[in-house]
Formats: structure tokens, C-alpha cells, sequence
């Protein structure tokens, strides 16, 4: 619908006008909307080869603060994979097989995603066990709600980043 119809007049057929939005409201591409969006290519896998092949589109991702820090420098590779791998555990691991609670029986050949759940937790508290005391505020604030190292000066902020650096060593 691109119009809105106003009601007629002494029998006047009924005028349309275009419906406009504000012109600060921008929906979903406004500037809020935009924080921690990246921009890359398209890709689609190329069934011949088994490659990733660019599509000419892009497609734009909302990247966790862990990502980002490590796109910055702050975090290393390694410590990444960590944070990934500890928050995937929290969360029961929701990306392993999303389909098999629908089908169940022999389409999961065994596959039991409450036991899943389970065992995903039981990971989580053997990393979050070795994690030090003074790291886990900021790992749980960081690698688990997503939410930035807090701010303050420059010396806090790099403590708090030492702190984090520190507990993603630990379980990495």
C-alpha cells in the first residue's frame, strides 16, 4: 500500500496520497541500527569445486564485541576462537543441528538435542571453571551478553582487556 485514501466528499471520488515517512525516521537503515553492521561480499558455495564463489551482492552482519576487538588487534586469533567457542557452549550450542527436535527418530540416526544441551553445558562449566577470578566479570560481560568492555580511562580500559585476554588464555 503506498497510499492512503481520504474520504470522498458529496460523492467526489476519494483522493490518494502518497504515504511518506518522517524524514528522520529511517526504519531499520537508520544510524541505530547500523552499530557493529560490517559489509562484505555475497558468497555462495560453487557445487562443482566445493568453493566459495563471490555472487556480486553483499550482505552486511552484525559482528559480536569479541569479533570486533579482534578485528582491532586486541584479541588474537586464538583467543577468539576461545570466546566463540565458550558463548556457543552457554548456549547449548544452537548451531549444530537446528532440525533435529522437529523430525526426530531416524532422521537423527540417535541424535538426542536435550542430551545435546546437556553435554553443551557441561563443556561450559569445565571452561568456566578454569577461567580466573578476576576475569570472569568481564568474560561474562563481554564473551556472554555482548556487551562492550566497560568504559572509563584508557589505564581501566586496557586492565579490563588484560583481564579479559587473561580468562580466554585460560580456556584456549
Amino acid at each position: 500500500m503506498n497510499a492512503m485514501t481520504f474520504p470522498s466528499r458529496k460523492g467526489r471520488k476519494a483522493k490518494a496520497a502518497p504515504v511518506t515517512l518522517p524524514q528522520w525516521d529511517r526504519g531499520a537503515e537508520g544510524p541505530a541500527n547500523q552499530i557493529r553492521l560490517r559489509v562484505e561480499p555475497a558468497t555462495a558455495e560453487d557445487k562443482e569445486t566445493g568453493r566459495e564463489v563471490l555472487t556480486g551482492g553483499k550482505r552486511k552482519r552484525r559482528q559480536t564485541w569479541v569479533q570486533l576487538y579482534a578485528r582491532k588487534g586486541d584479541l588474537t586469533e586464538t583467543q577468539l576462537l576461545a570466546a566463540e567457542r565458550l558463548a556457543r557452549a552457554a548456549e547449548g550450542f544452537p548451531d549444530r543441528d537446528p532440525l533435529a527436535a522437529i523430525f526426530g527418530g531416524k532422521a537423527t540416526d540417535g541424535f538426542d538435542p536435550q542430551a545435546a544441551k546437556v553435554d553443551a553445558r557441561e563443556q561450559f562449566r569445565r571452561a568456566w571453571a578454569e577461567v580466573p577470578a578476576a576475569s570472569k566479570p568481564v568474560m561474562q560481560r563481554v564473551v556472554l551478553e555482548d556487551q562492550p568492555v566497560w568504559h572509563g580511562n584508557m589505564p581501566q580500559r586496557e586492565r579490563h582487556m588484560q583481564r579479559l585476554r587473561a580468562g580466554l588464555d585460560a580456556i584456549s
